[in-house]
């Protein structure tokens, strides 16, 4: 196996953002929220959204696994949709009555660069912090989009903790987005 470089910045907001105005989102979109998502539909977002950035750990998970997570109170997803088609997700845990993370957040690559990632970043902090919570987290590194630690800065999540370690690159034999039925 190959090894790459992965540095990952872990970032926080500690209060909420100002109050001033809701979250709107562009023309043609809407935000739903995927209650219990079968594990093909969510395979479907994850991979639409994370394969070009070496998004592998719910694809390496057992499905009874992942489907129990995803069927868990504390797993929330929501999918931005854009004129009826499926444009990206955010999926928080919210089993920290203290704290909110977002585990996953992005936009499928046919919707990057349409100005939909920062509309869609804030609606998601307005939704966390709808909860009476102290922080809302998050990690990115530099294998995610190229933008996305500027995205997220843009938006007020503030840096307090990076390490970069050597991660393997999957032999692409051994692909496991080979393993999906599409």
């Amino acid at each position: 196996m190959n090894e790459i470089a992965a540095t990952t910045w872990w970032m926080q907001m500690t209060t909420p953002p100002d109050k001033g105005g809701k979250a709107d989102l562009p023309p043609g979109c809407v935000v739903m929220k995927a209650v219990k998502p079968t594990r093909a539909y969510y395979l479907y977002l994850y991979t639409s959204v994370g394969r070009p950035y070496q998004w592998y750990n719910r694809l390496m998970m057992p499905a009874t696994e992942l489907q129990l997570l995803l069927n868990n109170d504390n797993n929330d997803i929501h999918v931005l949709y854009f004129n009826g088609v499926p444009a990206g997700f955010v999926e928080f845990d919210i089993a920290n009555n203290e704290e909110t993370e977002i585990v996953y957040f992005g936009l499928s690559c046919e919707f990057t660069g349409r100005k939909l990632g920062l509309p869609f970043l804030k609606w998601c902090i307005q939704t966390a912090w709808q909860k009476p919570i102290s922080r809302l987290w998050l990690h990115t590194c530099n294998l995610d989009h190229p933008a996305a630690l500027s995205l997220y800065q843009k938006a007020g999540f503030e840096i307090y903790d990076q390490d970069t370690i050597m991660q393997q690159t999957p032999d692409p034999e051994d692909d496991p987005y080979l393993l999906l039925p599409w």
